[in-house]
């Protein structure tokens, strides 16, 4: 069932009209967490994982059911959430490794940013957490519009981890949940007379599942995970890590709920838009396959072969998505229109009423103007892609139309095997039979191949130049 609030309608008009919501009295937070599945959370139907902060956080915002990332890993996702753009677009195909070559990369230094926008505009731009989009000088947060800035330098250990702040490292103690909210905290109290934008970019859930504070390891230590049942895997092995997985993301609803409630002790809840939007999903024995989008077979009770075996499968793609913004948006609303986090850029400047500039050709629509007339999966096809630089070659796009999704591959190499995925979402949400080889459904694939095809174009694909073919 489609439920699409009319006051989210008319958000623009209650912050272009009411003193209240002038853009100098909004603020914003982005929570990002690290590998967080759309599954994996109370409000979106896990009856055993325990997420009670972010379960009320989305009663009291907008639900997006169908929201997907970009790209099925860090980097290139993170890149389409503050560009407004496909990963290729801003020369982001997989996540930057932690190797010789990291230093080395980074995100287009051409991409417009929006908090650069918001920086322009007089906001106090704060990020903490995880960056992972280039560590030369010239790619750090304060060079991409970020006033203060906590963030890894490289290591993303889970416990006592050394930090960039703003530009100096420096060694803490504890865990990366409860360290980063101390500095979200900081930042709150001493930023809440002026206007800011903060981004919190948790490291959890990622793995490892198990480095979590002993309280979080208790909390779930009672849950007998519903897990998915493939031939060849260990269940009992399953169970575990699925339950390591739950605690992690229990550490990450407990530091969420620090934040909102500092939130309201300072009097900002009102004023202050919160996004929560994961950066991408996680299998966890789903089609046999563990990791993200570059992914490993499980036999038994082990991770094996990795190589050139890439997915974009809901389970890696489909993401948690919550808007929150008191008195502008009618609480505890469920959507079901298909987005995308390259929607995010263009939806941060509606809001809060700033203009972005005209040529910036921004890939994603703003949320705000959803309307009822568009209220259908048909109403808007949704890309994604990945290029498995790190592990082989081979490159992937997607579109999802309606209930139809199709994954086209292309440089195949090790595993020549692979062949194009056609699914139908409605029948089998699970992606569990390839409709590709029907000839019944010729036409839906030449369709969906047509609309990749020319979506492609427009964001002038490095795939055309030499691999495409029609």
């Amino acid at each position: 069932m489609i439920h699409t609030p009319k006051i989210l309608m008319i958000f623009l008009w209650l912050v272009a009209t009411n003193p209240l919501f002038a853009v100098n009295n909004l603020n914003l937070i982005i929570m990002i967490p690290d590998d967080h599945a759309r599954r994996a959370m109370g409000a979106y139907g896990d009856r055993q994982v325990i997420t009670p902060n972010l379960d009320l956080l989305a009663e009291q915002g907008v639900r997006f059911d169908n929201a997907y990332a970009a790209a099925p890993v860090c980097s290139p996702s993170r890149a389409a959430m503050l560009s407004g753009q496909y990963p290729s677009q801003v020369g982001v195909s997989d996540f930057f490794m932690l190797n010789d070559n990291y230093n080395k990369e980074g995100m287009d230094q051409n991409a417009t940013l929006w908090p650069q926008i918001l920086q322009d505009n007089g906001y106090t731009t704060g990020l903490i957490g995880k960056w992972h989009l280039g560590e030369l000088d010239e790619y750090q947060p304060q060079n991409r519009g970020f006033d203060y800035f906590v963030h890894y330098n490289q290591d993303l250990t889970p416990f006592d981890p050394v930090l960039n702040v703003n530009g100096k490292l420096k060694a803490i103690k504890g865990h990366t949940s409860e360290i980063f909210t101390n500095y979200a905290i900081e930042f709150l109290r001493e930023n809440k007379n002026n206007n800011f934008a903060l981004t919190v970019a948790f490291r959890e859930p990622q793995m490892p599942w198990n480095q979590v504070p002993d309280e979080d390891l208790k909390a779930v230590a009672h849950i007998d995970p519903i897990v998915p049942n493939r031939p060849g895997v260990d269940q009992t092995w399953l169970k575990k890590v699925t339950r390591d997985n739950y605690a992690t993301i229990h550490a990450l609803d407990r530091a969420i709920g620090v934040i909102l409630n500092e939130l309201d002790d300072l009097g900002l809840r009102e004023n202050t838009i919160v996004m929560y939007i994961g950066d991408h999903g996680m299998l966890i024995g789903h089609h046999g396959y563990y990791g993200r989008g570059a992914v490993g077979v499980i036999a038994g009770n082990k991770v094996v072969g990795y190589e050139n075996i890439a997915n974009l499968y809901d389970e890696a793609i489909k993401i948690p998505f919550i808007i929150r913004a008191p008195a502008l948006i009618e609480p505890g609303q469920e959507i079901e229109i298909p987005v995308s986090n390259i929607d995010v850029f263009p939806s941060i400047m509606s809001a809060l009423a700033i203009k972005a500039p005209n040529d910036l050709n921004l890939s994603g629509i703003d949320l705000i103007q959803i309307s009822n007339e568009q209220d259908t999966l048909e109403s808007r096809p949704i890309f994604a892609q990945y290029a498995m630089r790190n592990f082989g070659y081979s490159d992937l796009r997607m579109v999802r139309s309606g209930k139809w999704k199709l994954i086209k591959r292309f440089n195949l190499k090790a595993n020549a095997e692979l062949v194009d995925e056609l699914y139908d979402l409605e029948a089998d949400p699970n992606e569990e039979t390839n409709l590709i080889k029907q000839v019944s459904n010729q036409p839906i694939y030449e369709k969906l191949d047509n609309l990749i095809h020319s979506w492609m174009i427009s964001i002038d694909d490095p795939l055309l130049s030499s691999s495409y073919k029609q």
